[in-house]
């Protein structure tokens, strides 16, 4: 009887523990940037719905176009099922030698398994004309800054549901579902934060980086250019003096710049041009603040919104 007994409770152990597992188990999708990931999260909807395991590669605290492929980011790609990149070439000095490590051809470029969310967005700043290095680190194919805008990340979050679709078919109803609503999530989020941003429309501003074009273009506000004459190349003296010259004519209102530019050569544009200069994140930080995509919108606006009014 013992015996019968054990093997009942074995049995049932196994039914259980399968169970749990076939309602859990689902495709894990790894992101490059932390806000790519809260978008794919909210596409998949809880684990214990659609057992979705997301993960991205960058904590949110790096400079996206400046990563060593680790090791980390090479095993968390070698046991993807989709993997979900900005795209537009943010990645490619990084990226490539990571999935070439990883060995994982599910989420090679081509295949089923692999998007880039910037196939879906309509990109800004495209190049005209032959590009070359001395021109500095020109992205070829458009400007790949589009998540600070909401309605951006919500059009490349398009990318993402077409690849988890085709690698999870049988929870593609809820994945449009969830996609739907993240849609009206992120208009909700624009459209508060447009409000807030109102009273500045009429003001110029300027960017350190071309980080910002769509950020500016998603709550009207007006830009004035980059401080930067090259994009990756650190503005001399004699251009931080120019354009300084240029904000105070134009009555430009602010200097919008990202935690992983050079605060030194920021600060010294604010202090030979008059012009305020704010230091803003870029991506959110899930292990600090801000701790999401949501967070991190209020987070900027609110402190743009700060500084200028005092």
């Amino acid at each position: 009887m013992k015996i019968k007994h054990a093997k009942l409770k074995f049995v049932s152990f196994v039914i259980a523990t399968s169970f749990v597992f076939s309602a859990h188990a689902g495709i894990t999708v790894v992101t490059t940037l932390p806000d790519l990931a809260w978008a794919v999260r909210e596409i998949a909807g809880p684990e214990s719905e659609s057992g979705v395991k997301v993960e991205s590669l960058l904590r949110g605290v790096e400079d996206p176009h400046f990563v060593d492929a680790s090791p980390d980011f090479v095993l968390k790609a070698s046991n993807a099922d989709v993997l979900c990149a900005v795209g537009l070439e943010l990645e490619v000095g990084w990226l490539p030698k990571v999935l070439e490590r990883a060995g994982n051809a599910k989420i090679t470029s081509g295949n089923a398994g692999f998007c880039e969310f910037g196939t879906s967005v309509n990109v800004l700043d495209k190049p005209t004309g032959p590009i070359d290095r001395s021109m500095g680190d020109v992205h070829p194919f458009g400007n790949p800054h589009f998540w600070i805008s909401p309605k951006a990340l919500g059009d490349g979050a398009k990318s993402a549901l077409v690849a988890m679709k085709r690698s999870d078919p049988k929870h593609a109803a809820v994945f449009d579902a969830h996609y739907a609503e993240l849609v009206k999530k992120l208009s909700a989020l624009e459209n508060r934060n447009k409000a807030k941003l109102a009273p500045f429309a009429a003001d110029t501003f300027l960017e350190y980086h071309k980080e910002f074009s769509y950020f500016f273009a998603a709550y009207g506000l007006r830009s004035n250019g980059s401080l930067e004459e090259k994009p990756g190349v650190p503005p001399s003296a004699g251009r931080i003096g120019s354009v300084a010259l240029d904000a105070k004519n134009a009555h430009v209102k602010a200097l919008l710049a990202s935690t992983n530019n050079p605060e030194k050569t920021v600060r010294r544009f604010e202090e030979i041009s008059g012009v305020k200069a704010i230091i803003l994140p870029t991506m959110s930080r899930p292990k600090g603040e801000p701790k999401d995509y949501e967070a991190l919108q209020n987070e900027i606006v609110d402190k743009i919104v700060q500084a200028l009014k005092k």
